[in-house]
């Protein structure tokens, strides 16, 4: 009976090892959640480009296709014709944030977009040839609600 006794009390000391390690390992930067973020747009544009920044959307998820969609309830939308351009953009309770750079117009655009938080996640760098119609999108949701 000893050697099973020592083998439980080897096993749980064992579990609560690995659980002390998971706690203090899963606690990494990308683990904090941001309160700031700073967009960047940089390149050659001879036409305004359309900027929509928004920290107050809900998003879903498509459970057949897999795919998110956004649904914007409030946001800046900035004509931005002049590069580099940039503003830092403070995030609610929520942290979140839509950021979608377009091209209205009939002449092409060669964009970045770049999107920093101040929470260690990897940062959005996105370069982009962009005739009308195009886009690129960044969205980040802190907290992921499915449903």
């Amino acid at each position: 009976m000893r050697h099973s006794y020592n083998y439980a009390r080897t096993a749980v000391v064992f579990c609560m090892a690995i659980m002390v390690a998971a706690c203090s390992s899963s606690s990494t930067e990308t683990d904090r959640m941001p309160t700031q973020a700073s967009v960047a747009v940089s390149g050659s544009t001879t036409v305004p480009l359309r900027l929509i920044i928004s920290t107050d959307f809900t998003e879903t998820l498509n459970q057949v296709t897999g795919q998110r969609a956004q649904t914007i309830h409030s946001a800046d939308t900035i004509n931005v014709s002049t590069l580099p351009w940039s503003r830092d953009v403070t995030l609610n309770e929520t942290a979140s944030i839509l950021v979608d750079l377009s091209n209205p117009a009939e002449e092409s655009a060669n964009v970045r977009l770049q999107v920093n938080l101040d929470s260690g996640q990897p940062p959005y760098d996105q370069s982009a040839t962009m005739s009308r119609g195009g886009s690129l999108r960044y969205v980040f949701n802190f907290f992921t609600f499915v449903g």
